[in-house]
């Protein structure tokens, strides 16, 4: 991918652009796919890359940024967050005021399986989920945890 074209998705992420809209206006703009330059897939992983050097170096106080705006919104809101000495997340719990409900309600059953370290920050997903009167799943919580232990 040439820089000017890296410059000219980088000004449509800027404006609001999604990916694929971007795509698309430059394979109009060049006459078709076949023209663009680049692939359909080498645009949607530059673009990714463009998000997650936004949030990189900051994620973890971007994080409780964010939990604290939700819990200003939301009084029943609970989280914990635990750093480690670089400031980097090692764990963290979550669980909204819909969530607690649920639980009172369908809390009878209760789902908790981990993912084996599936994300950018290597931390193991921990979903607690319980299954409604229609059958559905509903999350009663989640986790972030650096290991499974106790």
């Amino acid at each position: 991918m040439t820089e000017p074209k890296k410059e000219a998705i980088e000004a449509m992420s800027e404006c609001g652009l999604r990916p694929m809209e971007s795509y698309r206006y430059m394979s109009t703009e060049t006459g078709g796919d076949d023209c663009v330059g680049h692939t359909m897939i080498d645009h949607l992983n530059y673009c990714y890359k463009l998000k997650m050097k936004q949030i990189d170096g900051k994620d973890s106080q971007t994080l409780v940024n964010k939990l604290y705006d939700i819990q200003s919104i939301d009084p029943e809101f609970f989280f914990r967050v635990r750093l480690n000495a670089e400031g980097k997340v090692e764990c963290l719990f979550w669980r909204d005021s819909m969530m607690r409900e649920d639980y009172k309600i369908y809390g009878d059953v209760l789902v908790f399986d981990t993912t084996f370290r599936t994300n950018k920050y290597n931390l193991i997903c921990a979903p607690f989920v319980g299954i409604n009167n229609h059958w559905k799943n509903t999350m009663f919580a989640c986790a972030f945890i650096g290991d499974e232990t106790t």
